[in-house]
């Protein structure tokens, strides 16, 4: 079953620019666009039909600009997808990730934007990790609920949620007066580390661990919404040179637009 998510609560404008700024582009798998590409690139595994994409695409746009319920989103889905002849395998959780995933991202990517913004940043400097509710929780992230951090820490520059499929971790910014009167204390991030690889440049970098296991996962060890727009083109034709021609070609076309 999909988690509680109402979009009514994901309305401001950083979280729909941010969705706006991505472009629908087909993949083979999951990880064809991840880490830093995830900021530009809307993809369903596996799915390279544009109309399809273009389908998806709009009814998560349309969930976080008009607040359509899951209900309404599987309504659409199951329509677009049946019209594409595509039944994935154990569609009901796919449809169900695909729609919390993809608004979840978005909702991070506005709230970083907010938090990052100068004016706040010298209000609240302090920003506080967040373990939500969840069937499974993972160890390393339930590890770090209530643990408070500066903003410029380089913590978060690999562990910021939403920090891997399913995660729903989230942030909150606090003031100096808010850890004073709540008697909180800053926190000394993990000194374990761990390698990963990014899927789209085959870089490899170190990254907090808890337990041998990194807090953020292969492909979301980046903030959501924290690349340069501007290198948008150059990050998106980076990560399409792993994709067969024709795949490839289709990229191209749709950067053109």
């Amino acid at each position: 079953m999909p988690e509680t998510i109402d979009p009514f609560k994901l309305p401001f404008d950083e979280a729909i620019a941010y969705f706006r700024n991505k472009t629908p582009l087909g993949s083979l798998a999951w990880d064809n666009f991840a880490d830093a590409a995830q900021d530009f690139a809307f993809t369903v595994a596996t799915v390279t039909e544009a109309e399809l994409l273009n389908d998806v695409y709009n009814l998560i746009l349309s969930g976080l600009e008009n607040g359509d319920s899951y209900g309404e989103f599987k309504k659409g889905f199951d329509k677009a997808i049946d019209k594409a002849g595509w039944n994935p395998a154990n569609r009901p959780y796919r449809t169900a990730l695909i729609f919390n995933q993809n608004l979840r991202n978005a909702y991070q990517a506005g709230r970083y934007k907010q938090m990052s913004d100068p004016e706040v940043l010298k209000l609240r400097g302090f920003w506080q990790y967040v373990h939500r509710d969840s069937r499974v929780p993972r160890p390393h992230h339930l590890a770090l609920d209530g643990k408070i951090y500066p903003a410029d820490s380089p913590f978060w520059q690999t562990c910021y949620p939403v920090n891997g499929w399913g995660c729903r971790c989230g942030v909150v910014s606090l003031s100096q007066r808010d850890l004073d009167r709540e008697g909180l204390t800053v926190d000394e991030p993990p000194q374990e580390t761990v390698t990963v690889v990014d899927k789209v440049t085959g870089d490899r970098k170190k990254v907090p661990a808890i337990g041998g296991k990194p807090i953020g996962e292969p492909g979301f060890s980046t903030i959501p919404g924290g690349s340069d727009p501007s290198q948008k083109k150059a990050i998106l034709e980076q990560a399409m040179q792993k994709l067969p021609q024709q795949l490839q070609e289709q990229v191209k076309k749709a950067l053109e637009k």
